[in-house]
């Protein structure tokens, strides 16, 4: 039976830049169809390496793309109409029904399922998508994505009007994906620490979710991107997602940290010396080589006039900086995160610089951001800019 939908489907991220992965890869963001919020478990959310997003194969089926796979042939098939696509994982090819190789990214897989870049089957096939961030009032313990894929001339509701509709579903199916399995055996169950009341003159810690911070970094000459990358992806640290960014020399430098970065799930911007469209030209030119990534995100040296009307001329994203930290080698953990917002709706971009004494403050500062439960969110190409 034919299937006419469209899909919303959540953001997830990949270590790995290789076709084949493994089932970490897959963070659990949302997923669904037009305006039915779809199942919410591992085989829906798809995945985000290399700058993309993939999708799970079948998931096209409800957005009226149909498929075929054979996992022992490492082959898939999207198709519509007289149009139809083949994915070949094991030399990473895509070919067209004209016989065209297609310059797009490889198709993943993880076990038997197949993953196809989201951005190039939308536009091959006439489908649209949005992402959309799931408001704090929703589920406010982390950021989270829906990534809405629309059917060609669809009515479908908006992305407010939507959420306020799924909220308690999207709630509730949160709650049960993340809660721990029933205990069967007898007495307590096991990792389940008693609480134990708070004594009377001990007050607990200030919090400021209503802040939102943004966490950017520059200069991956300085020695300490790789400290830096193990901190942040420290789920027990902090799991916070930052923003890197890459000037022509960086990438140069070290490609393969840059891949890390990406397939690490944190943001790539451009950073402007000189401020010029031609400079941001050859920048992206370098980073898509090296990692096949393209983003529309700048910044640049105490916001200089020139980044800025560049930005404005043609369409770049340019991201302010409200407090840079360019060497730490006289600061220690208190005197950065002194530096913090504390008033009720503020929102800002500190920006750091990737050096080693960085990389040994930077545990310290997470802690600090996640026990006062600062609002700490992801720079996107979506999310407005400081």
């Amino acid at each position: 039976m034919k299937k006419i939908a469209a899909v919303i489907i959540v953001l997830c991220l990949s270590a790995s830049l290789l076709p084949t992965v493994s089932l970490a890869a897959v963070t659990p963001h949302f997923v669904a169809v037009n305006d039915t919020l779809m199942p919410y478990n591992d085989s829906t959310m798809p995945l985000f390496t290399g700058g993309e997003f993939f999708l799970p194969l079948d998931v096209f089926w409800e957005a009226g793309v149909f498929f075929f796979d054979n996992a022992q042939a490492d082959r898939a098939r999207l198709y519509r109409g007289s149009r139809h696509v083949d994915f070949y994982t094991s030399n990473g090819t895509t070919v067209n029904q004209d016989g065209q190789n297609l310059s797009w990214p490889s198709a993943r897989r993880i076990g038997s399922r197949f993953y196809v870049p989201l951005r190039h089957v939308c536009a091959y096939f006439g489908l649209e998508f949005e992402i959309i961030n799931i408001r704090r009032d929703i589920i406010p313990e982390e950021s989270l994505f829906i990534i809405r894929v629309k059917s060609e001339n669809m009515w479908v509701l908006n992305a407010e009007t939507f959420m306020g509709i799924r909220r308690n579903e999207i709630r509730a199916a949160y709650n049960q994906y993340h809660a721990p399995p029933p205990w069967t055996g007898p007495g307590q169950r096991p990792g389940v620490a008693v609480t134990l009341p708070e004594a009377d003159d001990e007050e607990p810690p200030l919090t400021y979710s209503d802040v939102t911070m943004h966490l950017s970094f520059h200069d991956l000459s300085a020695g300490g991107a790789a400290g830096i990358l193990g901190a942040l992806d420290t789920p027990a640290v902090s799991g916070y997602q930052g923003c890197f960014f890459v000037s022509a020399e960086d990438i140069a430098g070290d490609p393969g940290l840059v891949r890390k970065i990406s397939g690490s799930s944190h943001a790539l911007g451009i950073w402007l010396n000189e401020g010029t469209f031609e400079e941001y030209i050859e920048i992206s030119a370098l980073l898509f080589e090296a990692a096949k990534v393209r983003t529309v995100i700048v910044a640049a040296d105490a916001a200089s006039e020139a980044a800025i009307e560049t930005s404005e001329q043609h369409g770049l994203i340019f991201w302010n900086v409200s407090r840079s930290f360019g060497t730490l080698s006289e600061h220690t953990e208190s005197s950065v995160t002194d530096t913090f917002p504390t008033d009720g709706g503020e929102r800002q971009n500190f920006l750091f610089a990737s050096t080693e004494e960085l990389a040994e403050l930077l545990p310290g500062i997470l802690a600090f951001l996640r026990e006062h439960e600062y609002t700490v969110d992801r720079i996107t190409e979506t999310t407005e800019p400081v």
